[in-house]
């Protein structure tokens, strides 16, 4: 499961609106403050709760299933990159492009990939679903949490 710690920013109807801090994989690194890579950013991640067991400005877990990540990846980036490399060998051998006619067209063979995907966001977000639970003062040792209440 991926797991993280948010607050609660806003409830309407069923929807809870958290407020998490996404932190890079090199947030842990002791070298970090001299490192460009590490970074983090707020998101704010839509849950749907019919319990009413949660208030606004409440310390909260999401969680997802480890597959949504898998997914979001695949759609983002390897299916992209395969759709760059088969056009770019295609327009190679086929059509006899020179190679940098090759890499625009491969590049511009993506625009019309992510503008449907742009379009299918909302159909695609339902796929991606979290979880809520409450946290409890405890779980914040080591950032994960221990105890789902």
């Amino acid at each position: 499961m991926i797991e993280h710690e948010g607050i609660i920013e806003k409830i309407k109807d069923n929807r809870v609106a958290v407020r998490i801090l996404q932190q890079s994989a090199c947030s842990a690194c002791h070298a970090k403050g001299a490192c460009m890579a590490a970074g983090s950013k707020e998101k704010v991640i839509e849950v749907t709760d019919f319990s009413g067991r949660f208030r606004e400005n409440e310390q909260v877990i999401i969680e997802g299933k480890a597959s949504m990540g898998y997914k979001a990846v695949f759609w983002a980036f390897a299916f992209p990159l395969i759709m760059l490399i088969l056009t770019l060998i295609l327009t190679l051998s086929l059509w006899n492009f020179n190679e940098t006619e090759a890499a625009i067209s491969a590049m511009a063979a993506l625009t019309p990939y992510y503008f449907v995907l742009y379009l299918l966001r909302k159909k695609m977000a339902s796929s991606f679903q979290f979880s809520i639970k409450k946290w409890e003062s405890g779980m914040a040792e080591g950032g994960k949490a221990r105890e789902p209440v």
